[in-house]
């Protein structure tokens, strides 16, 4: 009974209730006399009875096989999933991203990753789907759109965009701390393997800046790094995170260099007595 409620109306409730059940025994129990006075004259009843209980015997069989059956499983080669991924942006109103990914699902594209990325236009939205075999970015492209997506970008996923986020960035910087680590295959693999890093040395060193599908970074002392993506513009985040991964590198490298420096001008170290 709720608080707006009155004894009285409850109680008025709990009696209609119990007419309704009443009522539905009675028309229960009227069919059942019919169901039997009418086989009572017909010399087939037995025969009937017992056909109907060896149907339900039947359907429960087959319904217990069916429940239990092996899963199928496809050829080699047939029905493998194609990793897409999809950025796009949605308007800044309550249900947007829940109508785009309801039409994703609709689609049939599991949804097996996702992050919101910073951009000056506001908030993208990035998707690693998993989609059935056969699709194309255009498909995925159109779905984007149907669901109220805008900017859409779709390329093709490798196999490192479905590691877990955090655990791929934090093993990228375990290695970009050596001092020795080339950090052109490690930009790489933090911002896709389609990227491509030119280091260039002796020039001059430019601000470090991010311009569509291009990234420009200070690597080492007197060192420029150029990434290019095609395609699939940087966002700010992701120049962010390149930015974090190479002063990773830098102060490894930088330790090394004052190691070998404070080792180099100790008294003797160089064989003298």
């Amino acid at each position: 009974m709720t608080a707006s409620e009155t004894p009285s109306t409850s109680r008025k409730r709990s009696v209609n209730r119990e007419l309704v059940e009443l009522a539905a025994l009675f028309f229960a129990t009227g069919i059942a006399d019919l169901f039997v006075s009418t086989l009572a004259n017909n010399r087939v009843a037995p025969a009937l009875m017992f056909a109907l209980g060896g149907l339900f015997i039947a359907a429960a069989t087959l319904r217990h096989r069916w429940s239990h059956r092996p899963p199928r499983t496809s050829a080699p080669g047939q029905g493998a999933a194609v990793e897409w991924r999809l950025r796009a942006t949605v308007r800044d109103v309550p249900g947007s991203l829940a109508a785009l990914t309801a039409t994703l699902a609709a689609h049939r594209y599991d949804i097996a990753a996702m992050q919101v990325l910073t951009s000056p236009d506001g908030a993208v939205d990035e998707f690693l789907l998993r989609a059935p075999e056969g699709t194309t970015s255009a498909d995925v492209a159109e779905a984007a759109r149907s669901g109220g997506g805008e900017n859409v970008w779709v390329v093709r996923a490798d196999a490192h965009d479905l590691v877990d986020l955090p655990t791929r960035m934090l093993a990228i910087a375990a290695q970009a701390a050596d001092a020795d680590a080339d950090v052109r295959p490690l930009l790489s693999a933090l911002l896709g393997e389609s990227c491509t890093v030119r280091r260039k040395t002796g020039v001059r060193v430019r601000d470090e800046r991010v311009t569509g599908t291009t990234l420009l970074l200070h690597g080492r002392p007197g060192e420029l790094l150029e990434v290019r993506r095609p395609l699939l513009p940087f966002t700010p985040a992701e120049f962010a995170r390149a930015k974090a991964l190479l002063r990773v590198h830098l102060a490894g490298y930088q330790a090394r260099t004052a190691g070998i420096s404070a080792a180099c001008s100790v008294p003797g170290s160089s064989g003298e007595r």
